[in-house]
């Protein structure tokens, strides 16, 4: 490919997008195992001695974080895949005006008539 030149292959870059669409559904997944694992080690510091007291915070936190995280997570890959689907959908449609517009010049070149009205020489 030649330096400044942009080449786009729009039906790979649909076949991407949708094979994406199930990336915000494994993130949802993931949050969903994590917070069934969340209950099951909450006890794990006690209740309401000196140590739960200081590991509760910390601890709630820490998963709190982590689910915000996977939440982000799964925001990104939607946006991610909407905009490779939108920008398969303006490439092809930017291609597809080019080509209308080759296939009407080459049709005014076809045309008979005078040459000051185009067509072959």
């Amino acid at each position: 490919m030649a330096p400044g030149k942009f080449i786009a292959n729009p039906g790979r870059m649909r076949q991407g997008g949708e094979m994406m669409e199930e990336l915000p559904a494994r993130v949802k997944k993931i949050s969903e195992n994590f917070i069934s694992d969340m209950s099951n080690y909450y006890p794990w510091p006690g209740d309401d001695d000196d140590f739960a007291l200081d590991a509760r915070p910390k601890y709630d936190a820490n998963n709190q974080a982590c689910l915000d995280l996977l939440t982000a997570i799964g925001g990104a890959f939607t946006g991610l895949r909407h905009a490779v689907l939108s920008n398969s959908r303006h490439i092809e449609g930017v291609s597809s005006d080019a080509r209308d517009e080759i296939d009407r010049q080459m049709s005014s070149l076809d045309t008979p008539g005078d040459s000051s009205q185009g067509g072959r020489h």
